[in-house]
């Protein structure tokens, strides 16, 4: 493969790479070299779900903390190709995996993450995005959400069409993130968040579906969802057939796609 950032129709993928049938695909691995697939036994996080046997990707430098599996960067892809050319905002970004997904979707993309602070950090994101050829369509900020995103958005004078939440995920810092975002999305917005296997990250999920967005989940394999409002539309999502999948009792009142 020549062409770091090309939409491909037909990837190698290995055994546990599901995609939803239906999705562009999108393959940036060239970018990322230092990721690998790691032991999702490992990880010291109570909400991962190991049972689920989709290959878990992590930074070989950091294996402990996961990145977005196949199946949940494809969402967050092909959401993005509904919002090309528009302003988009992530909260956590961590090596720049979900970044690079969504800048290849071509929106105009700020991401926010106190990790970028760190000089090791932020030289590997900013290379990994050079490398899949987005890094002038992303802005890289270092910084604590929810007092950034409100700081930034006063900067810039900016609205945000498309928003991915994956920030701090212990409460209340997934429901203060939601609660500013809500307030800095356009009339037209759709907000995703990744993780909702954890009650506090499902908290800004319900903020929202209490304020009249209208809310889907996606079984994946920590469980994405998005919320949405105005003339957008969510894409549509088949779980990957092989698996048995179950809804932990703090999602059973939401639809599940597909």
């Amino acid at each position: 493969m020549t062409e770091t950032n090309e939409i491909i129709k037909n990837v190698p993928l290995s055994t546990w790479d599901y995609i939803s049938p239906g999705f562009e695909i999108i393959y940036p691995d060239y970018s990322f070299p230092n990721m690998i697939v790691g032991d999702p036994n490992s990880s010291y996080w109570p909400y991962l779900r190991p049972e689920i046997p989709h290959s878990w990707y992590v930074d070989k430098q950091e294996p402990f903390i996961g990145f977005l599996n196949r199946d949940e960067a494809h969402i967050l892809y092909n959401t993005g190709l509904k919002f090309a050319g528009k302003k988009a905002l992530e909260i956590g970004c961590w090596r720049g995996w979900s970044a690079c997904h969504l800048a290849l979707a071509g929106v105009e993309l700020d991401v926010i993450d106190p990790v970028l602070a760190k000089e090791d950090v932020y030289e590997n994101v900013t290379s990994s995005l050079r490398l899949a050829n987005v890094l002038d369509s992303v802005n890289l900020v270092d910084g604590y959400s929810p007092q950034k995103v409100e700081e930034l958005a006063k900067q810039l004078q900016r609205k945000w069409s498309l928003i991915f939440i994956d920030g701090d995920h212990e409460a209340p810092a997934p429901l203060n993130d939601t609660i500013i975002c809500e307030k800095l999305a356009e009339a037209d917005a759709l907000i995703l968040f990744h993780d909702l296997t954890s009650p506090d990250v499902t908290q800004g999920l319900d903020y929202l579906k209490q304020k009249g967005w209208n809310t889907i989940i996606y079984q994946t394999m920590q469980i994405m969802g998005a919320a949405w409002r105005g003339n957008v539309e969510p894409v549509k999502h088949q779980p990957d057939p092989k698996i048995n999948w179950n809804l932990p009792e703090h999602l059973a009142g939401y639809s599940v796609s597909a």
